[in-house]
């Protein structure tokens, strides 16, 4: 079977789309719609789903049939299970709900109940009910006997608030004691089981795209890798006009790179839908190429069913193989470190909002070691001991930008030790701004679409100096702050109330604090929000634009007077915009979807 050069690909089978397959000489037609448009290596089997459990002979049928192709085979468990429930209507297909008590018991008369108004919901598991376990057991212990690598689909938690689990929950929070009983039933009910039965089974946990609940729900990536062989995650994004989800697209990016750097190796790959696609199959096909520019290994697309004899195939088909021409060239991904430690909370998803408005960020789970700049959002003062290493940070001459969130977690902290600036319960509203000038007067007047929505940030006069200010008759507050401490210089951010209003500011104000905040990696955009900017540590970057528009043109500044430029894919050179003391820069046009990669050339 043939494959990619720099990335896998792999399709997901649940168990509804194993009952769709009927005869295999059907199937072998059916399949050959993937193997057409796709280099397909690899395909995840499904052993447990809902209240469906495929047979033994026809999983080994399915198994030898893309083996008999080349393609790996993989097994795969999703931990949801059939609940029954009088006259409670479905929050949509996708809804859960605690299990309320065992699995078990409802089988035999569901459809008797059905029919007198009983309603089937997808469950999580109870965990703390035994019948569910030892279930939840043998099913792991079956795909083990028949598959060397399984991975969990990201329904792996739990959010059962039975009798049972109150009572072992006990003075617990909520978060305490699911991270703990998951970390437990990760080892004892997964990983010996499984490996018990199969000891060169590689079991994979599969953590979902929406990182900042983790805790709440028990998904613990500070004790489950450690468990698991490897780890995957979603990469899928959702419409944020239209979804419950809070998933900006920037984020088929920023999570892989997140675990990348907790498990180097170790990151299976990314997973991706086509859910909110359909008025913009670009939305589909850009999260697998962000999860790609993140270098991920492999790509895993859910379901067979849903993707069979669609559009959505043969257009990414042809960006997969445009791709392939493409990323090998790229190195390793850099940027801002930004520090999200584990179980944070605060200002969740933050550098993905910043990510689409051109700055470019490395997310990590520890206190970067780095000299180069980092940054600090309320998620980062869950360290309780961030102030310490902080101060170590700058006192060895790194730098660092603060968030207004950081501020206000950090209020009675410590945190004047390092800055003037405080975090008020106040607000601000405007749509003018003003830049730093010369001395203490600001230069020129610029105006975004709207208002927005600031936290007031106070700050000493000549303590900090204001770089950018939002502007209001006879008064003005600060947007972005610069002061020294050690032998480092603090930034201080300060960060709309709703995220999306950053895209509001106006193209000025953009570029500055891509400027500032971007000085050490020697490369910065000029120009409007939506665009982002993908680092690699071998003198490559990739533009992509997140705009609705057809075309955009963006300035890339570059360090050095004399920098040279070649976009990747064609091997010509970009023509010189303008030549500067201390820089080059370039014009580039970027449209939606068309990515364009670049090679710096000294």
């Amino acid at each position: 079977m043939p494959r990619y050069k720099n990335f896998d690909i792999a399709i997901y089978f649940t168990t509804r789309c194993i009952a769709s397959i009927h005869s295999m000489e059907a199937f072998e037609k059916d399949f050959g719609f993937f193997e057409k448009h796709l280099k397909c290596s690899k395909v995840y089997i499904e052993t447990h789903r809902d209240d469906m459990d495929p047979g033994r002979e026809k999983l080994l049928q399915l198994k030898q049939f893309f083996e008999n192709k080349g393609i790996e085979v993989s097994g795969a468990i999703t931990t949801t299970f059939m609940k029954i429930s009088r006259n409670k209507p479905m929050i949509d297909e996708t809804g859960i709900y605690g299990c309320g008590g065992s699995i078990l018991g409802n089988a035999g008369n569901a459809e008797q109940q059905v029919e007198k108004g009983y309603k089937k919901e997808w469950a999580t598991l109870c965990y703390t009910d035994e019948a569910s376990r030892q279930r939840f057991k043998e099913i792991v212990e079956f795909a083990a006997s028949i598959f060397d690598e399984i991975i969990l689909d990201d329904f792996f938690f739990t959010n059962c608030t039975c009798p049972a689990c109150i009572e072992s929950k006990g003075e617990k929070s909520w978060e305490a004691f699911r991270l703990e009983l998951m970390t437990e039933v990760s080892e004892n009910l997964v990983v010996k089981p499984a490996k018990a039965v199969n000891p060169q089974v590689k079991m994979i946990i599969k953590y979902p795209n929406w990182y900042e609940a983790y805790q709440e729900t028990g998904y613990n990536p500070e004790t489950q890798p450690d468990i698991f062989d490897l780890v995957y995650t979603g990469t899928e994004t959702r419409d944020t006009n239209h979804s419950m989800q809070h998933l900006p697209r920037y984020g088929s990016y920023s999570i892989v790179r997140w675990f990348e750097n907790l498990k180097p190796g170790r990151v299976g790959g990314g997973w991706i839908d086509q859910w909110n696609s359909i008025q913009n199959i670009n939305y589909y096909i850009e999260q697998a190429m962000l999860t790609f520019f993140a270098k991920g290994k492999e790509l895993t697309l859910f379901c067979y069913s849903w993707l069979f004899d669609t559009v959505y195939i043969p257009p990414l088909g042809h960006e997969l193989e445009r791709l392939d021409r493409v990323i090998g060239e790229m190195g390793n991904p850099v940027g801002v470190a930004v520090y999200e430690p584990f179980h944070a909370t605060g200002e969740e998803h933050l550098y993905d909002y910043l990510g689409m408005a051109g700055l470019a960020f490395e997310p990590m789970h520890q206190f970067p070691d780095k000299r180069s700049l980092i940054m600090l959002t309320a998620n980062s003062a869950k360290d309780a001991a961030v102030l310490e290493k902080l101060k170590a940070h700058l006192l060895e001459g790194g730098d660092v930008c603060l968030t207004s969130g950081f501020l206000k977690e950090m209020a009675g902290r410590g945190i004047d030790e390092i800055t003037s600036a405080k975090y008020t319960d106040k607000k601000v509203c405007s749509r003018d701004y003003m830049i730093d000038g010369h001395g203490s007067v600001f230069q020129g007047s610029f105006s975004g679409r709207d208002e927005i929505t600031l936290p007031m940030v106070k700050y000493m006069n000549n303590a900090a100096d204001c770089l950018i200010a939002a502007a209001k008759n006879d008064n003005n507050f600060p947007v972005l702050l610069k002061n020294s401490y050690g032998k480092g210089i603090v930034y201080t951010l300060t960060i709309p109330d709703d995220y999306a209003e950053i895209y509001q500011y106006p193209p000025e104000v953009l570029t500055v604090i891509r400027q500032y905040l971007m000085s050490d990696l020697g490369i910065y955009i000029e120009g409007r929000e939506k665009i982002a900017l993908f680092l690699y540590d071998n003198n490559t970057f990739i533009l992509d634009s997140f705009r609705s528009e057809y075309s955009t043109r963006i300035k890339i500044h570059l360090s050095g007077a004399e920098c040279r430029l070649m976009e990747i894919r064609s091997g010509k050179e970009v023509s010189v915009f303008m030549h500067k003391d201390s820089e080059t820069v370039f014009e580039i046009e970027i449209q939606p979807m068309f990515y364009k990669a670049f090679k710096i050339l000294q």
